[in-house]
């Protein structure tokens, strides 16, 4: 029972240090290129695992001390290769002649002795499977433990204690045994949730890429069916005129459905700056303007001055395609009302309209491919669009809404302050 609490923190130790530090770079360091630096990371981290199991011996019975150093050495040197092993061996070693007595000369013989079987076993282990990396990390631990305590026994002359043995083995073991289960269960569980997400972006790709050939095949066919009757001779040039002028906005309706899938599939903008909303709200609410004109819709502005980073180009964009769904959702007059405010160190931009609205279940699909209020007019790429500008900005879109009387978004998005801007050399108006 006085060994009780070092053994629980020797534990501890090892679970902290070898097990979620792991899982950490798992999420942290994967696709990025740095296996090697995540890797010297574990080894520091099994480093640190050693020295805290040094410097909490476990007491069990009376003359006997030992700890679990031996189970960080074995499962870190086998994961981490020669480097590792080599850095561990050498690092447990001195630290454990720092601490002195009888134990450091024997540290001398039985951590040697593991490290050379690590290194004939490091390659067989990462080939095998997950049971026979467990089998060959316990009887490792396990081989490593009876070792050190029969080294103590005839080189040192420390009485034999079968129950210490004994006690000793089994901690060893279990422990291993649980460490090595845990982590490669970790592992798994990563990569198996890695796959997952790739499938799950692949599948919306290919949804989007069938979304994108549907509609640009419509407005193809459109253009070719006008100008397979504009090679008629006996047609007037006032009809040649309103099928050219027909061909050109089906045109522009394939470019504006191919902007808004690359812009939705773009990972990230390439060239920030510190933008004056005030004035990026002004441009594209002049464009807008005309569209709004057409539909009897009231335009209402409250802008404040202030500056965020993110690209123009795509910041009017996304404000162009919320204000776009807004009057579109207003077809027999209404209002569009555009406002600014500043929010616990965030802008807020808020944009209704008092239109149709939307019910419960179509505000949870906002966003998804093919999801769209419009009918066989929409494609759900706007939306989708938009959402992922104001991610790309470290932003985000919430929306409310409610039948008959209208959608508001909220925007919000990070500020940025006079200091900044000095700092960037943004011009300013």
């Amino acid at each position: 029972m006085n060994g009780l609490e070092p053994l629980l923190l020797n534990v501890l130790f090892l679970i902290v240090l070898l097990l979620f530090v792991p899982f950490l770079l798992e999420n942290k360091f994967y696709a990025s290129g740095t296996t090697h630096k995540k890797k010297w990371i574990m080894t520091l981290a099994g480093g640190l695992a050693i020295l805290s199991c040094i410097s909490f011996p476990i007491t069990m019975i009376e003359g006997y001390i030992f700890d679990l150093r031996l189970v960080a050495l074995v499962i870190v040197g086998l994961y981490g290769g020669a480097p590792t092993i080599l850095f561990l061996g050498v690092l447990t070693i001195t630290y454990r002649f720092l601490l002195g007595g009888l134990g450091a000369y024997a540290t001398i013989i039985v951590v040697p002795a593991t490290c050379i079987l690590l290194l004939l076993l490091t390659k067989r282990h990462l080939a095998s499977s997950r049971k026979k990396k467990i089998l060959i990390g316990s009887s490792l631990s396990t081989f490593a433990a009876i070792f050190a305590v029969l080294n103590s026994v005839f080189l040192f002359g420390v009485p034999f204690n079968g129950q210490f043995l004994f006690m000793y083995v089994v901690i060893t073991f279990v422990t291993t045994v649980f460490i090595l289960y845990a982590f490669e269960w970790i592992t798994e569980t990563i990569m198996v949730n890695q796959r997952i997400l790739k499938a799950e972006k692949l599948e919306i790709v290919s949804h989007l890429a069938s979304s994108i050939s549907h509609e640009v095949r419509n407005p193809l066919a459109v253009i070719k069916g006008f100008l397979q009757m504009m090679e008629q001779t006996d047609i007037p040039a006032n009809k040649r005129k309103e099928f050219l002028k027909i061909c050109l906005e089906e045109i522009d309706r394939a470019t504006d459905i191919i902007r808004n899938y690359l812009t939705f599939a773009k990972p990230a903008p390439e060239n920030f700056e510190v933008l004056n909303v005030q004035q990026e709200l002004q441009r594209a609410i002049s464009v807008i303007t005309p569209l709004a004109n057409m539909n009897s819709i009231e335009i209402e502005t409250t802008i404040e001055p202030c500056f965020i980073k993110g690209e123009a180009q795509f910041f009017q964009q996304c404000v162009l395609n919320l204000t776009k769904n807004c009057i579109e959702a207003m077809p027999d007059s209404g209002k569009l009302s555009i406002h600014t405010r500043v929010e616990q160190g965030q802008l807020c931009i808020v944009v209704s309209d008092t239109g149709k609205g939307m019910t419960t279940e179509q505000l949870s699909r906002i966003g998804e491919p093919y999801f769209t209020t419009k009918g066989r007019e929409g494609t759900g790429l706007g939306m989708m669009t938009a959402i992922r500008i104001i991610e790309m900005m470290n932003g985000k879109l919430t929306v409310t809404s409610e039948i008959n009387e209208g959608t508001k978004f909220y925007i919000r998005l990070p500020l940025i302050d006079k200091g900044l801007m000095v700092k960037d050399k943004t011009p300013v108006a």
